[in-house]
C-alpha cells in the first residue's frame, strides 16, 4: 500500500504452524516494521476456539476442521505437511505398515520383536489431546480413536516428543516433518520415507493441510497478512 501498515496482529493455535509463521513474520516485519506480531502457540483446538471467541486475529490448525468447528471460519491453506514416525537412533526396524503402526498405539502390538525389532516393550508417545498433530494421526492412523496402547506417554510438544524418543530406546512418536531432527530416525510408512517429493506425489500416507484462520472479528490487517503469506 502507499500508506505505511501500523497495528498488532494476534495468533495462538498449532506448534507445528507457529515456527513456519514467526519465520514469515520475520519478512512481513522487514517490510512493514511498524507492525507487531504476537505468535502463540497451544495447540489447534486452542487456535480455533480463539477464533471463535475472537480473542486473536489469526488461527493456526494442523489438521482438517469438523464441520462445527468450521462454522463462521475462514480456512487459508498454507501448506500440506507431513507427519513422520521416529525412534530412537539405535533401533533397528526401518519400516511400519499402517496397520502395524495402528496396532502398535492401540495396544495389540506391545513388544519390537513383533515387528522385527529387539525384545523390549514399546512405549508409544502421543501428543496431548489439544495437539493438532495427535488429531491428524487419530484421524490417518487410528480410525479417529484415542490411542489405547497401555504405557502410552503423553508429550506436550513436538520437541518433548523428540526429546523423549531421542533418550528412550523403546520409544515410538510421531512429529510434524519440520521438526525433524538428526538424532532421532524416520521409519518408512508402507514402504516410503516421508519427503517433500513422496507427499506431493501423493504415496506418502500420513499428511495433512497447514491451516491459517479468520473470522469476523479478525482484524483487516490479517488479511493483508495472509495475502503477503501466500503469495509468490
Amino acid at each position: 500500500t502507499d500508506t505505511a501498515l501500523v497495528g498488532r496482529l494476534t495468533f495462538a493455535g498449532s506448534t507445528t504452524i507457529q515456527p513456519l509463521i514467526a519465520k514469515i513474520g520475520d519478512t512481513f516485519q522487514k517490510n512493514n516494521p511498524q507492525v507487531d506480531l504476537d505468535i502463540a502457540a497451544g495447540g489447534s483446538v486452542v487456535g480455533i476456539q480463539a477464533i471463535h471467541d475472537g480473542t486473536v486475529d489469526i488461527g493456526m490448525a494442523s489438521r482438517a476442521l469438523t464441520t462445527d468447528e468450521a462454522q463462521g471460519i475462514t480456512q487459508h491453506q498454507i501448506a500440506t505437511d507431513v507427519i513422520a514416525v521416529v525412534v530412537h537412533l539405535d533401533n533397528p526396524v526401518q519400516n511400519l505398515t499402517l496397520e502395524q503402526l495402528r496396532s502398535i498405539y492401540m495396544g495389540q502390538i506391545t513388544n519390537w520383536k513383533e515387528v522385527g525389532g529387539p525384545d523390549e516393550t514399546i512405549i508409544p508417545v502421543a501428543r496431548e489431546k489439544s495437539s493438532g498433530t495427535r488429531g491428524a494421526f487419530a484421524e490417518l492412523v487410528l480410525d479417529k480413536q484415542d490411542p489405547a496402547a497401555p504405557n502410552l506417554h503423553s508429550a506436550v510438544t513436538a520437541g518433548d516428543v523428540v526429546a523423549f524418543v531421542k533418550d528412550n530406546s523403546a520409544a515410538i512418536g510421531y512429529i510434524g516433518f519440520g521438526n525433524l531432527e538428526a538424532n532421532v530416525k524416520t521409519l518408512k510408512i508402507d514402504a516410503v520415507l516421508p519427503s517433500e517429493e513422496t507427499a506431493l506425489q501423493g504415496v506418502y500416507p500420513l499428511t495433512r493441510p497447514l491451516l491459517l484462520l479468520t473470522g469476523p472479528l479478525s482484524q483487516p490487517l490479517a488479511n493483508i497478512f495472509l495475502d503477503f503469506v501466500l503469495s509468490s
